[in-house]
Order: C-alpha cells, then sequence, then structure tokens
C-alpha cells in the first residue's frame, strides 16, 4: 500500500469540499422553517424528522469507517455526496410531511458517511501538513453555510418559490461536490508506516481497541459542542419564527448569523490554536457559548422589536463559542496517527450530538415549549466547559508519548577479522 497521504497531495480540493458540504447542509437547515411553513410540520413531526435524520447518520458512520479503511474515503465521498444532494432535493420538493421523514432517514445515512469521510481528510491534512489546518477546512464548511443560507434567505425575501428553489439548490450544491469529489486520489488517508492502521506495526506493537475511554471522551466532547450546533442548524430559524414571532426569511437569516459568527473565527482558529494552550482554549469557548445561550433564552422576554436582535447576538457568541472544539479534538486525535476505523468512533459519539441534540430538543419543546427547551444545550455547555479541557489535555499527552515510526536501519559495513597473531605486525593495526 502506498504511504503518500490524500490529503497531501489534494489539500485545496479537500478545503473545497467542506465548503460544498457547508452549502448542501445551509439548504436543510435554512430551509427547515420554510418546510415546517409549507406543510405544518409541528414540533412533534419536525422531531421525528430530525429523528429519522439521526437513526440514518448513527447506522452510517461505524460502516463508513470500516468501508475508508477497507476501500478509500474518496470512494465513500463519490456515493454520499451526490447521493445526499439527490435525496435533499426530493424533501425540499414533499408537498406534505409524511414522505419527507422517509427520506430523511436516507438523507441520515449519506450524512454520516460524509462526516467520516471529511474528517478523516482533515486529520490527514493536518497531519501531513505539520501545522493545524483544520480550523481553516471547517471554516470553509461554515462559509459555505453562510453563503448557502443567506442566499437562501435572500431568494425567498424575494418571493422565490420554496418548491423550487430548495431542489434547485440541492442539485446546484450536488453538482459541485461530485466534480471535486472525482479529483480526489484514491487512497486510504491515515495509513503511513508505523501507524495503528500499517499491518507491519500491527505486528509490533500489538493488538489496539476500537473503544477506548479516551476516544469515548473526546467523542462525548466533541458530542455537547455538536449539540449546541445541531440547535443553531434545526431550531434557530424555528425558534425566531415560532417563540419571536418574525417572519420565515428571519429565520432563515439566524441560521447564517450562527454560522458567520463562527465562520470568522474558525479562519482565525488555526493561528489561535497555535498560540494558546488547547485546555485554556476550550475554556474560554465554552464560556462565550453560555453567555450566547443566556441571551437566546432572554430574548423572548425583552421589548418586541428587539427580540429578533438580542436572539441574534446569542447566536453568534454561540456560534463563536463552538467554533474551535470540533477542529481542537480531531486535531488531537490525527497527531496520534490513528486510522479511519477508530477515528470513526470519535466521529459517530460526536455527531450523534449534532444530530441527536435537536431531537432532544423537540421532545423538550413538546412538553415546555421551545423557549424552555433551549435550556438543554446550555446545560451542555456547562459540562463541556468542566470537562473538555482535563480531556484535551489528555488527548495531547497521549500524543506526545505514542511511538513514532522507526526509521529504516542502515547496514554497517562487516569488517573483515584480523587473523594475525602479533597485534604489532599486522598492517591493519599499525
Amino acid at each position: 500500500m502506498s504511504s503518500s497521504s490524500p490529503a497531501l497531495e489534494s489539500p485545496r480540493v479537500i478545503t473545497a469540499l467542506h465548503g460544498g458540504a457547508g452549502m448542501l447542509t445551509a439548504v436543510w437547515g435554512a430551509g427547515l422553517p420554510v418546510l415546517d411553513a409549507r406543510v405544518g410540520l409541528g414540533p412533534t413531526r419536525l422531531g421525528l424528522l430530525l429523528l429519522t435524520l439521526a437513526l440514518g447518520a448513527a447506522i452510517a458512520m461505524p460502516l463508513a469507517g470500516h468501508l475508508a479503511h477497507r476501500w478509500s474515503d474518496a470512494a465513500v465521498l463519490r456515493v454520499a455526496l451526490p447521493t445526499a444532494a439527490l435525496l435533499l432535493a426530493a424533501i425540499g420538493a414533499m408537498p406534505a410531511a409524511e414522505p419527507m421523514i422517509a427520506l430523511a432517514a436516507v438523507f441520515g445515512l449519506c450524512c454520516g458517511a460524509i462526516n467520516v469521510g471529511l474528517t478523516s481528510q482533515a486529520t490527514a491534512a493536518e497531519r501531513a501538513a505539520g501545522r493545524p489546518v483544520i480550523a481553516r477546512m471547517h471554516g470553509c464548511w461554515t462559509l459555505g453555510a453562510v453563503l448557502g443560507s443567506s442566499a437562501l434567505a435572500a431568494a425567498l425575501r424575494a418571493g422565490g418559490d420554496s418548491l423550487v428553489l430548495l431542489p434547485a439548490a440541492a442539485l446546484s450544491a450536488g453538482a459541485l461536490l461530485t466534480l471535486l469529489s472525482l479529483r480526489l486520489p484514491v487512497d486510504r488517508a491515515g495509513t503511513e508506516p508505523g501507524t495503528a492502521a500499517d499491518p507491519n506495526a500491527a505486528a509490533s506493537q500489538g493488538p489496539t481497541r476500537a473503544v477506548s475511554p479516551v476516544l469515548v471522551g473526546a467523542g462525548a466532547a466533541a458530542a455537547a459542542a455538536f449539540v449546541v450546533e445541531g440547535a443553531a442548524t434545526d431550531w434557530a430559524g424555528i425558534h425566531t419564527t415560532r417563540v419571536l414571532g418574525a417572519e420565515p426569511a428571519a429565520g432563515a437569516m439566524m441560521y447564517a448569523v450562527f454560522f458567520a459568527a463562527m465562520t470568522v473565527v474558525r479562519f482565525a482558529g488555526d493561528r489561535l490554536r497555535g498560540t494558546v494552550a488547547a485546555p485554556v482554549l476550550v475554556a474560554a469557548a465554552a464560556g462565550v457559548t453560555l453567555l450566547g445561550f443566556v441571551l437566546v433564552l432572554l430574548s423572548p422576554a425583552v421589548a418586541e422589536g428587539a427580540r429578533v436582535v438580542v436572539a441574534a447576538g446569542g447566536w453568534a457568541l454561540a456560534g463563536a463559542g463552538t467554533a474551535l472544539v470540533w477542529p481542537i479534538v480531531i486535531g488531537s486525535l490525527g497527531a496520534s496517527r490513528i486510522d479511519p476505523r477508530r477515528l470513526s468512533v470519535v466521529t459517530t459519539i460526536g455527531y450523534l450530538g449534532g444530530f441527536v441534540g435537536p431531537v432532544l430538543i423537540g421532545g423538550l419543546a413538546a412538553g415546555v415549549g421551545l423557549a424552555g427547551a433551549m435550556v438543554l444545550p446550555a446545560a451542555l455547555t456547562v459540562l463541556l466547559a468542566a470537562a473538555a479541557p482535563p480531556l484535551v489535555s489528555r488527548l495531547l499527552r497521549l500524543a506526545s508519548t505514542r511511538p513514532q515510526p522507526s526509521p529504516i536501519p542502515i547496514p554497517t559495513p562487516r569488517r573483515t577479522p584480523c587473523t594475525h597473531p602479533p597485534r604489532s605486525t599486522c598492517p591493519k593495526h599499525a
């Protein structure tokens, strides 16, 4: 097997893929308020829609990790990206809630596979570069989300028909992603000599567990951050329309506000990761996120004309706070050279927070209202502030102590032993 990394050969393609995936996600997140207004989903059916999406992703991510290890990340992405776009276009054209829910399960399968493929590509890129680059890649993801949601919101404000706009946006993003994925070299990411994925290393290092407490802890920290991101993706727009009484276009723009703040921080994130200790950075991020949710929780109680502004400030702070949690976690793991199967464990746990979190928020909203349900991501932010710093410190210690690939021994020329008994008369020892 070739030891070259696909990330080393195609860093621009991987970065562009993150941007295109963000645009595709924007069609889903910014389009939810429109779909809710069109077919009258309501909290219960919207929660069911998100649940089927989460179940599909949960099934797909471990499977995608094994497929990426056996074949390649590129092969997984080349199938999952265009399929996801076609399914999202179909969801956007549905006139009723029931077929949307059925298609969301298959769409979730594709989303899970995309998350695993992009994560493995990003960690390989950072390892090959020898410096932090993951935050910038995720910054391109959020930039794509901002551009996509802003364009969709502007088209809706101009009176565009959602039955045409949503499918067209999904298919456009899908075409771009398909072309980009075809430029990826078909090779396995993260299989450098001396790694756990290398068969020669396996013999010398012994068996490695696919699941360990450190991997589970890393996934749990990422899951808490993704609950916040999922709350913004799936509920920020609904919160704006249903709780604050704004129009659907304002709900779509709230999604853009969250990801705009996240984008700014992520483009500065690699420099921050290089100058500020990772545990300190995670703790500060959690504090900013908590302040943002305080504003979101208070927004229904302020004057009617200021509600949307206060909520927008809250979502902006939440986006800025959670921007670097995932890049820090997977960057620390990538330094350990884990293979796609083990990385998919962390990806599965982390991204499930983004998928399951909105479902839990929907369940709470059915009982206590959507305004009260926002307490859940706020509480998880407190837990993130307490648990993430020591966990990140542990990951960095493991990365620094992990055995590195042994250099190839250089054979030493064998000297012919001297057979002359008298040392003083031997010309070799003269």
